[in-house]
């Protein structure tokens, strides 16, 4: 298309040459013929026409204004009934002017040969600066220049991808360019900028700037100095957040990878211990001369050990495990779940709210409503310290169709940047003793029973620091 558009324009140019050639002559011969000066040198005026046409087309159009300047004369002496001079006066005349236009053209002809080269040059540069715009653009890159050791920051490339979400007239000052970057990372980049006005050596580096909107977004900078100057650095800067995230799912995946591996091993070991006390269990309780506290402290590790033995198999993958959603009341659920942590509550001196409305039904596997509580309260229970700690556990009907959950704790809560976080995989704030699943592993159950999950956190009503919300789709009590 551009190269089309370039022989488009030459060739409106040579018509515009020629149609001069035609009409700038009529006009000198016509304002020639109605003044008595220009009797004595009839082709004057024409001949400056011709002089300027030869300078702008060359050796063609020049020609054809002397033939038109030629015909005009005679044509106006026979419309004004004026006698033909003498041919050979004439001919001295025409070949005159003949001589004149060629003489023109043939000087003008390098200046021309050079203009159509600067026009040739443009186009080409137009178009390869607009190839690189284009690139640009589609890479998310962003070309500067850059004089090390001074205040101005890099010089951006006008056509330049918007790396940073703000015109690149805000951060031509060095001090403006370091205020966009992430905190942790400009000092990093400062020292960086110190170190170029000493060394010669290609650059490859990678810092982190926020968005206007507060998004954070990872850059790659690439830079070469510029040979025979002191400090001088070209560079190309590009976006690579998308990468930086591909990068993340993928370390991601190979550490759920692992999980999975790690958890087939685990349960694999496990198995073989679980049944013999189980069996150990069973004979235990065989005994008549048990007392009965006892005998109901052996039921309750048979159901513990029977739930750790769902769990090793949930931990394979949920969508594997055997049980089936059944008719659950959600209270019975949740006492058993606080009877386990009964003493290491007790222990820390927690106080236990319950708030249940009676015949809460859901339709769910039993060891998937216990997992979900057991971490919100394992939760709440690493979160809180000191005397007034208090957990609640609500739960309600809301409406017809939803059943409803809450866990809530006046611990220390959780910090707004984390609390986006909280129900991805591997993101965890206990670094010393967080794995980073929990929550999530909640987050996957109450999905796939239909359910839906919030997190909040903050300054609550009643003293509530952080507060979880179930939301499940309620069943007819069986």
């Amino acid at each position: 298309m551009k190269s089309l558009s370039k022989r488009n324009g030459f060739r409106s140019a040579r018509v515009r040459h020629y149609f001069l050639a035609v009409v700038l002559p009529i006009i000198t011969s016509v304002v020639a013929s109605r003044f008595d000066t220009f009797s004595r040198t009839p082709y004057a005026l024409s001949l400056l026409a011709i002089a300027f046409i030869a300078s702008l087309g060359g050796i063609a159009p020049s020609i054809l204004a002397v033939a038109v300047a030629v015909v005009a004369r005679f044509a106006l002496l026979f419309v004004a009934g004026q006698p033909v001079p003498p041919w050979s006066s004439e001919s001295i005349r025409i070949a005159s002017i003949l001589t004149a236009a060629l003489i023109f053209s043939v000087s003008t002809r390098s200046r021309r040969i050079a203009q159509s080269g600067l026009e040739v040059a443009h186009y080409e540069l137009r178009d390869r600066t607009d190839a690189l715009v284009e690139s640009l653009h589609s890479s998310k890159c962003a070309s500067w220049t850059m004089e090390a050791g001074t205040n101005r920051g890099p010089v951006w490339f006008s056509g330049s991808y918007r790396i940073f979400g703000r015109p690149f007239s805000e951060i031509d000052r060095l001090d403006f360019f370091l205020e966009c970057l992430y905190p942790e990372d400009r000092e990093r980049v400062a020292e960086l900028l110190i170190q170029m006005k000493t060394t010669k050596d290609p650059i490859l580096f990678e810092y982190r700037a926020t968005w206007p909107d507060g998004g954070l977004h990872w850059f790659e900078m690439r830079a070469n100095h510029v040979p025979g100057t002191n400090a001088l650095w070209r560079g190309l800067t590009m976006d690579i957040t998308e990468r930086k995230l591909t990068e993340s799912a993928l370390l991601r995946s190979e550490k759920l990878a692992a999980m999975g591996r790690l958890a087939s091993t685990v349960a694999h070991e496990i198995n073989n211990p679980l049944e013999a006390v189980t069996n150990l269990l069973f004979l235990a309780q065989s005994d008549k001369n048990l007392h009965p506290e006892t005998q109901g402290y052996l039921l309750t590790a048979e159901k513990e050990l029977a739930r750790l033995g769902e769990i090793t198999r949930l931990t394979l993958g949920f969508v594997r495990n055997t049980s089936l959603p059944q008719s659950v009341e959600i209270a019975s659920i949740a006492d058993e779940v606080l009877s386990i942590f009964r003493h290491r509550l007790d222990s820390k001196g927690v106080q236990i709210e319950r708030a249940y409305q009676p015949d809460v039904t859901i339709q769910i596997a039993p060891h998937e409503l216990r997992q979900i509580l057991t971490n919100l309260i394992s939760n709440a229970s690493d979160a809180i310290e000191g005397p007034d700690s208090k957990i609640a556990i609500r739960i309600q009907q809301n409406g017809e169709n939803i059943a409803q959950v809450i866990v809530e704790d006046n611990g220390s809560g959780i910090a707004p940047p984390a609390l986006l976080h909280v129900f991805e995989p591997f993101f965890t704030t206990k670094m010393d003793i967080g794995t980073g699943i929990g929550l999530w592993v909640t987050h996957e159950l109450v999905q796939s029973n239909g359910g839906r999950i919030t997190a909040e956190s903050g300054t609550l009503a009643e003293g509530v620091k952080t507060r979880f919300t179930i939301d499940f789709p309620a069943s007819a009590v069986s």
